[in-house]
């Protein structure tokens, strides 16, 4: 069986990047391909394989540009010919899914219908410039060819019940959900001394909802790193005191490290799913976050029903005064280490791996069936 297996863009070292990663791992029989990829900026194993792109990877090399040219991007992916493959795997979470010459069954590992047109409030977090008027004048057209990608997709993978839900509202149909792994032997610093500082992973960007964050460590006094790139840097950074921290990128061993050192690592947005918060668990630390989306559906609360051990201490409001009181109730509660990497176990490589090639495996069964019945 000839299989594609096709991911938005490699312009980044984020959570779908690295989901993508483990696809091809698990798929080594598939073609990879990505609009756009610059081996320079994501993550580094990917240089041990071969990659197709479009033309377009000459004009795109950063994520910015790829979030501006976005519109053009989808009308590259619609042109783009995939008619030789017997099986299409996309790992969208904006433009892979537009895919429209391709004659095989068509499963997308969907990470949330695209942000920036279903979320557009969030995603922009009130920006009014040049950009977000024009993308807003556009946002009904955007919407219905959205609508009309997702219908030429076959079977939609969700990565949580949060982004299941949002599938389903968005274009109207249902889902399977797996989990997106964590490749847990990279955090085996259980058990090392904490150090004096909590923690926030992320990229630097407006809709990661970082601002009450510096504004509740900025009164708190306590030291606070942020490690990560983004757009919203230099803002970020102006608005920061001088107990807050940011060191940009680091490795994966630096990451490690950070994460099994830290007192808790804080998560602020409000995300269909967010691997930093079982990357955090995977190396014994706790994770204080906003108590909305998929955090729920990953984390334990101090109060949970199943008398499980905690890993996690939410907070109801995206704001600073309701994050400082979760910093305060962290303060009184003990968490179990052991626990907590326990917990994380679940959200490993092989299981995600098994998972999606036995959905994918049924699938294909099921619709060849149907096709010679």
């Amino acid at each position: 069986m000839k299989i594609a297996l096709i991911q938005d863009q490699l312009l980044t070292s984020a959570g779908s990047e690295r989901v993508f990663l483990y696809m091809a791992q698990e798929f080594k029989e598939a073609d990879l391909y990505t609009l756009c990829y610059n081996p320079e900026i994501t993550w580094p194993e990917f240089k041990a394989f071969k990659i197709k792109t479009h033309w377009l990877n000459a004009v795109i090399r950063n994520h910015q540009i790829f979030k501006m040219m976005f519109p053009i991007a989808t009308k590259a992916m619609e042109q783009w010919d995939f008619s030789d493959y017997d099986l299409i795997i996309t790992s969208s979470a904006t433009t892979a899914k537009y895919i429209k010459r391709f004659k095989a069954p068509h499963i997308c590992y969907c990470y949330f219908p695209t942000r920036a047109i279903w979320n557009f409030d969030a995603y922009f977090n009130g920006g009014v410039g040049i950009k977000e008027k024009l993308f807003s004048f556009f946002l009904t057209y955007f919407k219905k060819r959205d609508i009309a990608a997702a219908k030429r997709v076959n079977r939609f993978i969700a990565i949580s019940q949060s982004t299941k839900e949002a599938i389903a509202k968005c274009y109207g149909v249902n889902s399977e959900v797996i989990f997106p792994p964590v490749d847990l032997e990279r955090f085996t610093h259980v058990g090392i001394e904490k150090q004096d500082y909590f923690l926030i992973v992320s990229r630097l960007e407006r809709w990661k909802s970082l601002d009450y964050a510096i504004e509740a460590f900025n009164e708190l006094g306590l030291p606070l790193i942020i490690i990560g790139h983004g757009s919203d840097k230099e803002r970020l950074q102006a608005l920061a005191k001088s107990n807050i921290t940011f060191v940009g990128g680091v490795d994966d061993q630096a990451l490690a490290l950070a994460y099994a050192q830290a007192q808790a690592v804080v998560f602020t947005p409000e995300l269909e799913y967010g691997l930093v918060p079982i990357e955090a668990i995977a190396a014994g630390t706790p994770v204080i976050a906003l108590g909305r989306g998929g955090a729920l559906e990953t984390m334990v609360g101090i109060d949970d029903p199943q008398g499980r051990e905690p890993t996690a201490i939410f907070f109801s409001e995206p704001n600073k005064d309701s994050l400082i009181g979760a910093v305060g109730l962290f303060k009184e509660v003990v968490f179990n280490s052991q626990a907590l990497v326990a917990h994380a176990a679940s959200f490993g490589i092989p299981e995600f791996s098994h998972k999606l090639r036995a959905l994918v495996s049924i699938y294909v069964e099921l619709n060849t069936k149907n096709k010679y019945d």
